[in-house]
């Protein structure tokens, strides 16, 4: 059998996440295939840890816990307050695999629908990573993708890649200590927006290689200001709609939240009813909902006082 190594990080917001993301791989995979599961623990609790072994348990996965980053990250700039510090966790992969020379990274908010053995074989001809154009940012040139791209040389339309689903050559990341860069990059004042998405395509350019998208179909394809400007044609836009290999719920609202309108969220639900975690997917009422009606009494109460005063 051929195995694969693929690596999730979270802290304990996204522990439900990454038991949906991780037993979806689980469940796609092939039957020819074992898989190393790494979980990259940036301060899971230890019931939520219980409940994630207990899902990902199987007889051709082997799970391996990494604690050791949480400490590690917490200097790193957090611009994106939405994205945790826990994403930084993915640039000491070099270090904390060192038995490894290649690995699949994958966000916490996404569910395969393939088996990413068939990602996982892909040649990468010499990149040290792999990903598909970020649909927010598609270009270097984009907002928020990579500051001063003009002044490396690079060209307006090179792809800015999303992480969120990245195939790394985990040997020529040692070799070149490029996570040791990116580091640098991110501390020693060059750092300007996204993060380590950032410091990645910063460090990498042009040598980041490209996948098919349907390895990474963000939740933006399904909207009309972004699709109407992506790089892909109308059959490239059918197909990453009707056929994606991971569903990545970037940037809106997660299946998890009130309000998710991915049109895959029926999937990633009855994928979370298969965990431990099933029964505890959505809230019935948002958050803010939720707080505005404990305070209106409050609200009544000061009106009413301050009428009366009036009087």
């Amino acid at each position: 059998m051929d195995e694969l190594t693929v690596v999730l990080a979270a802290d304990d917001n996204f522990a439900m996440a990454l038991a949906v993301a991780a037993f979806s791989v689980i469940a796609t995979l092939s039957p020819r295939r074992l898989l190393n599961l790494c979980v990259l623990d940036m301060g899971i609790s230890q019931h939520h840890r219980r409940m994630i072994t207990t899902t990902l348990a199987h007889d051709r996965v082997t799970l391996r816990w990494v604690d050791s980053l949480a400490g590690r990250v917490r200097h790193l700039p957090n611009t994106w307050t939405a994205i945790s510090r826990a994403t930084y966790a993915r640039l000491y992969l070099p270090e904390v695999l060192p038995e490894s020379d290649r690995a699949l990274y994958l966000d916490c908010d996404v569910l395969a629908r393939r088996c990413v053995g068939e990602l996982y074989d892909i040649d990468m001809a010499g990149s040290p990573a792999m990903g598909v154009p970020d649909v927010q940012s598609p270009f270097v040139c984009s907002p928020h993708a990579v500051p001063w791209w003009f002044r490396a040389g690079r060209s307006a339309d090179e792809p800015n890649i999303n992480c969120g689903v990245l195939l790394l050559d985990l040997k020529m990341w040692r070799e070149e200590s490029l996570a040791q860069e990116m580091l640098a990059y991110l501390t020693d004042g060059r750092h300007e927006f996204g993060q380590d998405q950032e410091a990645i395509n910063v460090i990498l350019g042009g040598r980041l290689g490209l996948l098919d998208p349907r390895w990474n179909q963000q939740s933006e394809f399904f909207d009309k200001i972004y699709e109407v400007t992506l790089p892909y044609d109308t059959e490239t836009l059918a197909n990453l709609r009707e056929d994606p290999w991971i569903v990545h719920f970037s940037n809106a609202r997660k299946p998890w939240q009130y309000g998710c309108r991915n049109p895959r969220l029926a999937e990633w639900n009855a994928t979370c009813d298969q965990t431990a975690f099933a029964g505890r997917r959505r809230p019935s009422l948002p958050g803010h909902v939720v707080k505005r009606a404990r305070r209106v009494p409050r609200w009544a109460l000061s009106n009413f006082r301050e009428q009366l005063h009036q009087r």
